[in-house]
């Protein structure tokens, strides 16, 4: 019990680094939480920014039509820095350009193609195409077919047609398929939060039994290291099973989750996720020499590797050669299945092979921490018997 105890006493010192990522992932969470709360009843218009190069009564009109049915916002700036900036901050979700030859090719009677950006995976896309094209088929149309009207009876009849309004219901595939989202993004937030506090135990405990004085005094004492190197790996391992308990009710608190087949996949997600974080929580700490360390881990490797990952930052925003990076992480595989889930309605077959070999990659993580692990311990035993022998 005597070892226990300094664990806990141990744990209770290092409370400010343990309760960091806590609080970090629980803010962030209720910020993602909110989401699960907003059901949508009815078709709300996106928030659009235009950047046009025409100035003619039908680009106007157009404009002016697209208004009725979305938000327009108006960007002060318009490099592309700054257009993936406010596309990524959500001030605007679809960017549309109008080129220069729009009404010319109108008027003629041709096809127009407009170029936009948008949001990966989101529904506004679909929504403000399908506002464009309605639009521009009107209006192709009744040219087409009453050649004599001026431009200004067409833009006329185009309107009385468009003004006409209709309903859209949503099925509950589409809430489930949203909510499902939304808690697939939260789970992630684990690869922050339970990492990082797991990793934060394990390093604490084990610089405080590895301090030259501490070691010197337990080789003195009747238990032998065997049994007190397995008494400190019970104890990290508790602790460690106690954070991941506490992050999973968190969880299902703030998703308001039930136990079902969704839940099922994220929490068996998890499992295989915390695996490889103990292999790693162990294999990085039992080399570890002093407490600097511990910050560089928790800032350049968990953080770095959550960022590049896809917690912090969605993997459909970052380049191919950074998601080609972030595979060499645990944490990019976690977020993946997460992804996959969220995103899954019908959980079939080829759900489940996804699934079980994404798994398979993060239980492979933890068997090559682990291998790792045990190469180092054996070099450093063989390093210190001959040291003892010289």
């Amino acid at each position: 019990m005597t070892t226990y105890k300094a664990i806990l006493q141990i744990l209770k010192k290092n409370k400010g680094s343990l309760l960091l990522g806590v609080i970090i992932m629980a803010i962030i969470t209720l910020f993602y939480a909110g989401q699960l709360t907003r059901d949508a009843e009815e078709l709300t218009g996106a928030k659009i920014a235009i950047l046009s190069k025409d100035d003619s009564s039908l680009e106007k009109d157009f404009v002016a039509y697209l208004a009725k049915q979305h938000t327009i916002v108006n960007l002060q700036d318009t490099s592309q820095k700054s257009l993936d900036d406010a596309l990524y901050f959500d001030e605007v979700q679809y960017i549309l350009e109008i080129p220069k030859d729009f009404s010319a090719k109108l008027s003629k009677g041709e096809t127009v193609t407009l170029a936009s950006k948008t949001r990966p995976a989101t529904f506004s896309q679909s929504l403000v195409d399908t506002t464009v094209n309605n639009y521009l088929n009107t209006y192709l149309t009744y040219q087409k077919q009453l050649p004599s009207l001026s431009q200004k009876e067409l833009l006329e009849k185009t309107k009385t047609t468009l003004s006409k309004d209709g309903e859209v219901h949503f099925d509950s595939t589409y809430h489930k398929k949203k909510k499902q989202n939304v808690t697939g993004q939260i789970y992630s937030l684990l690869a922050y939060g339970m990492f990082m506090s797991v990793f934060s135990g394990y390093a604490a405990v084990n610089l405080a039994f590895n301090r030259k004085e501490i070691r010197e005094r337990n080789s003195c004492s009747p238990i032998s290291r065997r049994k007190l190197a397995r008494k400190i790996s019970l104890g990290n391992l508790s602790y460690a099973i106690l954070c991941w308990l506490i992050f999973l009710a968190f969880v299902q608190f703030v998703t308001r989750g039930s136990f079902d087949q969704v839940h099922g996949y994220f929490i068996l997600n998890t499992v295989a996720f915390f695996i490889a974080i103990i292999s790693f929580s162990i294999m990085i700490t039992s080399v570890l020499q002093n407490e600097d360390a511990i910050t560089g881990i928790n800032n350049i490797f968990i953080m770095g590797s959550c960022f590049i990952g896809g917690v912090f930052v969605p993997s459909q925003f970052l380049p191919d050669v950074v998601n080609k990076i972030a595979a060499f992480t645990p944490t990019y595989w976690f977020a993946q299945n997460n992804d996959l889930i969220g995103k899954t309605v019908d959980f079939n077959q080829k759900f489940l092979v996804k699934f079980l070999f994404q798994s398979g990659i993060l239980l492979a993580f933890a068997a090559a921490f682990w291998v790792i692990h045990l190469i180092t311990m054996r070099e450093k035993g063989t390093w210190s018997l001959k040291k003892i022998q010289a």
